[in-house]
Order: C-alpha cells, then sequence, then structure tokens
C-alpha cells in the first residue's frame, strides 16, 4: 500500500528560512474526480421531499459536558483513551484526558482532575496559553498538538510516560495547526501566514508535511488565497482534507485527497449545495466520517472512500460536528453543540459534548425507521418517485449496515 513518507524528492523547508517557502501555484493538475457530483448517481440519505429520520439516540452516549466550548475528539490508538480540548476563550484553549468509555476528565498536561466546578478557575491560571488539537502518535506514546507559547502557533508533543512537551516546528511567519502524525513519522497539519487582526489566524490556510526531528516543513498546497485547506488526515498514503472557498461566510467546503508528491487533488464530494468538512478514513471499515450541512443542520455523515455512497447518522437541530472513528471503526467519537450562545456573546460561551456513537446500532435503528417510513408511505398511496426516493433510503442504510454484519 502507498503510504505517506517517501520524502526524497520532497525539499523541506528550513523554519529559520521562512522566506523560502513557496507560495506559488505549482505545476500539479486536478485529478479527475472520483464522482462528478455526489447528487448525481450517488446514494443520499436526506432526499427532498422525504421526512428527516430522527437521531437515534439510544446508539449515542455524553461522555463529558458542563466544562464549555468542548472540541476535537481523539482516541488513542488502542482505543482505551481520549483527548480534546476546551476553550475558555480567544487566547485560552487546554487539552484534557479521560477513558474512551467515559470517567473523570482530567488535565493531559498535570493530570489534575477537572469538574464543571473547578474548571473556571484551571483555565484562570492558564489565561492566554492556547494548546490544543491534540491527536496520537501511532504508538500511543506521545500525544502532538499546536501551542501559542512562541506567539505564532507551532507544533510539539507531550510525551505521556515523562510528562514532557517538546516544540517541534515552529516558524514566526506561519501559524501551523492541526498536526497528524504518519506511520513513517512525520506530520501533516495545515497553516498559513498570520493575519492582520490575530497572529495566531490566518486568512488563508495550506497543507504541509513535517520532518519533527530537522525542525522543517514543505508545503503540499500552493493556495493562491481564493481557497483554505484544513484539517489533514491521512487515507490509503494521500492527504484527506476539506477545502473552502474564502470571501464568503457562507462558502461550502468540499473533502479532497491530495497526492502529497506532486500535490494533485482529487474532490470527493464536489457538493455546491452542502458544506462538509473535517473527514477521517477508517482502514478497518474502508469508511470516511465527516460532518455535512446537507440537511441544513451540521451532522454526522459516513461514506465510502470514494465518496460515491453516504449516509446521514445524527439528525440534530444543533451541530454535531468534528468526528474521530476509533481504531476498530465501531464508534465515531464527536462534538454536540448545545444552545446557543447568547446574542453578541463570542463562541465559547457556548456549551458542546464529547459524545459517541455505536455506528452499527445507529446503522440499525436508521433502517429501521426508513423501513418504517417507506411501509407508510406505501399504505398512503404516496407517488410513485417519492416511494423510490424511501426505497433508496433504505437501501443504503442496509448497504453500511453490511460493513458490521
Amino acid at each position: 500500500m502507498d503510504r505517506i513518507g517517501s520524502f526524497q524528492t520532497i525539499n523541506h523547508i528550513a523554519v529559520s528560512s521562512p522566506s523560502k517557502v513557496r507560495t506559488t501555484e505549482t505545476s500539479g493538475t486536478n485529478e479527475a474526480s472520483l464522482t462528478s457530483s455526489m447528487s448525481a448517481g450517488a446514494d443520499s440519505s436526506d432526499i427532498t421531499g422525504l421526512a428527516q429520520l430522527e437521531t437515534p439516540k439510544d446508539s449515542i452516549k455524553t461522555l463529558a459536558s458542563g466544562l464549555g466550548y468542548a472540541e476535537f475528539p481523539q482516541v488513542s490508538p488502542d482505543g482505551k483513551k481520549l483527548v480534546f480540548n476546551v476553550v475558555a476563550d480567544y487566547t485560552t484553549s487546554q487539552m484534557f484526558i479521560m477513558d474512551s468509555d467515559g470517567g473523570k476528565v482530567k488535565s493531559l498536561f498535570t493530570g489534575e482532575t477537572i469538574t464543571p466546578d473547578n474548571f473556571k478557575s484551571f483555565m484562570d491560571e492558564r489565561k492566554g496559553k492556547t494548546d490544543e488539537q491534540g491527536t496520537w502518535s501511532h504508538d500511543g506514546k506521545t500525544v502532538f498538538y499546536r501551542t501559542n507559547e512562541k506567539g505564532t502557533f507551532g507544533i510539539a508533543k507531550f510525551n505521556l510516560k515523562h510528562s514532557e512537551s517538546e516544540l517541534l516546528v515552529h516558524d514566526p511567519n506561519m501559524n501551523l495547526k492541526h498536526p497528524e502524525e504518519t506511520e513513517d513519522g512525520f506530520i501533516v497539519g495545515y497553516g498559513g501566514k498570520p493575519g492582520q487582526k490575530f497572529k495566531t489566524s490566518e486568512e488563508y490556510s495550506d497543507i504541509f508535511i513535517a520532518d519533527p526531528k530537522k525542525g522543517t516543513y514543505e508545503l503540499i498546497t500552493h493556495s493562491d488565497g481564493s481557497v483554505a485547506y484544513k484539517h489533514p488526515s491521512i487515507m490509503d498514503g494521500k492527504i484527506l482534507a476539506h477545502k473552502e472557498p474564502k470571501g464568503s461566510e457562507d462558502a461550502n467546503a468540499d473533502l479532497v485527497l491530495i497526492n502529497p508528491r506532486n500535490g494533485r487533488e482529487t474532490n470527493l464530494t464536489n457538493t455546491p449545495n452542502a458544506d462538509e468538512r473535517h473527514p477521517f478514513y477508517n482502514e478497518k471499515v474502508d469508511l470516511l466520517a465527516f460532518h455535512s450541512n446537507e440537511t441544513h443542520d451540521k451532522n454526522l455523515w459516513i461514506s465510502t472512500a470514494d465518496g460515491k455512497k453516504k449516509c446521514q447518522l445524527t439528525f440534530y437541530g444543533k451541530a454535531a460536528q468534528s468526528p474521530c472513528w476509533s481504531p476498530d471503526g465501531s464508534k465515531i467519537y464527536f462534538v454536540k453543540k448545545l444552545d446557543n450562545q447568547p446574542e453578541g456573546q463570542p463562541f465559547y460561551n457556548r456549551q458542546a459534548d464529547i459524545r459517541v456513537i455505536d455506528v452499527k446500532d445507529a446503522l440499525k435503528d436508521l433502517k429501521k425507521q426508513s423501513k418504517h417510513q417507506l411501509k407508510q408511505l406505501e399504505e398512503s398511496g404516496a407517488d410513485k418517485a417519492m416511494i423510490k426516493q424511501a426505497e433508496e433510503k433504505l437501501e443504503t442504510y442496509k448497504y453500511f449496515l453490511k460493513r458490521y454484519e
């Protein structure tokens, strides 16, 4: 299997020479899309005219709540531990760790037990420190994360055995974010030049690959500012990410697959009217998980690796997002946002939980709901087109359920 890491042909950029980082377009052209459109010839769990199903609540468990604006759950390679971060304000965010099936929440760095009662004082003591977006090394001994310890974001690691942190890659002229380790020890992430208003934000971003041993990185994509690439992960030796147009608050992102050797990309979704983001691939079940607003609210979806078949797992009225697979593909951990923050207040004043969904149980529930919906339509004498849509929805859930049987 082709894997990321054969970088003999890639000239890494020393962060001490940021001016050498290329910002021009590469000569690579887009590979043919795996599907010209998800809505053309692709199965969908939400088709105009059919009532939405209900979130399979019995398949979902809340793991962490009452701490504030929780983000970015990531599961250890052995499936036993979960890291996530909570945002306190624009400059303060910290990482926490807990058992993946629930239990006490502890500070990743200090080991202190964190509860809703002591959370505020814990974060107040760390005012201005942002250490977040933690991901696991393949051996489970290290958590990689982004940190603002030198002003702009750099990539650091935390050794769990020795409780030691080390800054790996930093460039004062770039924000480097969302680290993800490749199988041979490189780091994939996204980043961009610091914005004028906030040094830890950027107007647009590109995908990079870093060598943590040398403290160097190389840009894989080369946006001209009209698009941004974010939230990369690994799929079959290529980089999975979302690509969003810039310049509009309502811009919809697509999922793309990028060849790290030549920068060529394949659009997996290509849906102008839907916003798909934060993709993760699981090799065991050969499926993608991501969140999409195709049915008006951000919810969890899964699809085949080529994007040709997809189905919706949650149907919340408020966002469910940032999915992460368990190693065996049986569960998806995610963020569930609760009530909106009061008008005029910042996003971090909103509560968000960390939850987990059992995918097989959810698919069973949704298959049952789809079957009932089809029966009702047939008994009510609905038109043939609507019945056909309901039949296609049912068959889609059956298709994905077979992956787990």
